[in-house]
This record gives C-alpha cells, sequence and structure tokens, in this order.
C-alpha cells in the first residue's frame, strides 16, 4: 500500500501537467484534481507552437544534449579506460580528480575563464565545462575494472593496437554502463539552465529550461516577440511538457541497458 501511494506521489505531478496542458482554461480553473479531462483540446500547444518563441531554445537544448552527450560520453571513457590501468601517479591522478567533484571555482572564477576561452554567449559554455564528470568517470572505470585483461591480451597479439582493442572490443562489450551514462548526461545537458543565465545574454542561444523559466515567473511575453502580456496556467503547463516529454520518452526505450549498467557500476570498486 505505501508502494502504491509512494508511486501515486510521483506520477501525479507529471499527470497533472499532462493532463492541464490538454483542457482548456476555463475547464482548468474550475478542476481541483487534474485526473481526467472532460474535452480534450490541442489548443494551448497550438499556441504555444504558433508563437515560435520556443523553437529556438528547443533547438539549442537538442543541440547542446546531442553534441555534449557524444563528447561528455567520449571523454569520460577514455579518462576512466586509462585510469583502470595501473601505472606510476594513477592514484594521485584519480584523488585530483575526486577533489574536483567537492570543490567549486565559484561564478565570478568561472566567468572570467570563460571569456578568456572566447565561449562566453556561445553553445559551447554549456558543453565545455561539463565535459568529464568524475563520478560518471568512476562508474566508468569500475566497468572497465571487471573487463577481462586477458580478452585485451589476447586482441593485442593478433596485432591491434591499444586505440583499436579500446574501440572494437572495450567499449562494445561495455555498452550497458556507455547506455546508462550516456543518459545521466542528456539528462544533464537537457536540464542545463545555470550557464544560460550567467554566461549568455544572447536571447537565440538560451536553453529551453531558461526560456520555460521565463515564462513560469510571469515574464512579458511581448518581450520575447509573442505580443501576449499574459501567460494563462494550462499555456505554462503545455509548456512545461514541451521540456519533460523529449527526454522522458528516451527511459523506456533504455531502461534494460541502465538498469544492467547501474548494476555493474555498483558491484565492484
Amino acid at each position: 500500500m505505501l508502494f502504491g501511494l509512494a508511486c501515486i506521489l510521483a506520477i501525479y505531478p507529471l499527470w497533472h501537467v499532462i493532463v492541464g496542458s490538454l483542457i482548456s482554461y476555463p475547464e482548468y480553473m474550475q478542476k481541483v484534481l487534474m485526473l481526467w479531462p472532460n474535452r480534450i483540446t490541442f489548443e494551448n500547444y497550438h499556441y504555444v507552437l504558433g508563437q515560435g518563441t520556443v523553437l529556438q531554445p528547443l533547438v539549442v537544448t537538442i543541440f547542446i544534449t546531442c553534441v555534449g552527450t557524444f563528447v561528455n560520453v567520449f571523454m569520460i571513457t577514455l579518462a576512466a579506460y586509462g585510469l583502470s590501468k595501473r601505472f606510476p601517479g594513477v592514484k594521485a591522478i584519480s584523488i585530483l580528480m575526486i577533489v574536483t567533484m567537492f570543490l567549486s571555482a565559484g561564478l565570478i572564477p568561472s566567468y572570467i575563464l570563460f571569456r578568456q576561452l572566447g565561449i562566453l554567449n556561445s553553445v559551447w559554455v554549456y558543453i565545455l565545462p561539463a565535459m568529464i564528470n568524475p563520478f560518471y568517470v568512476i562508474i566508468m572505470r569500475t566497468s572497465f575494472l571487471d573487463f577481462p585483461s586477458e580478452l585485451e591480451e589476447a586482441v593485442a597479439i593478433d596485432g591491434a593496437g591499444k586505440f583499436v582493442t579500446f574501440l572494437r572490443v572495450v567499449l562494445p562489450l561495455s555498452k550497458p554502463t556507455l547506455v546508462t551514462i550516456g543518459l545521466f548526461t542528456a539528462v544533464d545537458y537537457w536540464n542545463t539552465f545555470r550557464e544560460s543565465v550567467y554566461f549568455v545574454t544572447d536571447s537565440s542561444k538560451k536553453t529551453l529550461q531558461d526560456f520555460l523559466y521565463m515564462v513560469m515567473n510571469n515574464t512579458n511575453m511581448g518581450a520575447m516577440g509573442t505580443g501576449q502580456a499574459i501567460v494563462t496556467e494550462n499555456v505554462k503547463l503545455a509548456y512545461t511538457a514541451l521540456a519533460i516529454i523529449p527526454i522522458l520518452m528516451v527511459y523506456p526505450v533504455l531502461q534494460n541497458h541502465m538498469a544492467s549498467g547501474i548494476m555493474v557500476g555498483s558491484v565492484k570498486g
């Protein structure tokens, strides 16, 4: 019973968003609990997509999610594979990497660094600073520690180099962990908000979460080119649904790989 109650409490907020976005404003104001719409309407989505202001942030977010996830996973696997081997200084490097999980440079030093790198007001300010996540490196390293060294030695005898072995043997056998880290990374990039607020002033490079924040806080939509000063609550829910549904649809497809990937990363350390 407690498990069922917990499931309801977890699912209802999402259900509220979806149902609220599919009903008219008068019906929304009459309902206390959003259990089922009396009459389904797509007017809210028609309004949201018809205004066009959500499309540019959506494109930017999709771009940084796809490119950022690919770059991040590739760099993480390289770092984790190297740290899974024994060589002088590997423990020191691992400790230094772990320390970065608990220490942050702060907002102003980060701003100065990004300005010197020339990535302010560009999509790369979202991708490059988060290129390697130490926590995911640890998970990936754990997966590589479980990899049989005999197989690598057999491939090396056949004449394959280190990089070829890594690409064609190690990575395919680490698919569950790769998928898990890839999904977590994609969610991180999809939810990018802080960088958009502090490091990007160009409205054409704002992320979907930043745009959604402006909508939720009753920002004057006329300033964003819509000509509409007030956004109704059910229209806000339509914006929210558009920000949630795309990334939410990915999980069922990768669910099996995620479960096994998390188990692999938690068994050995």
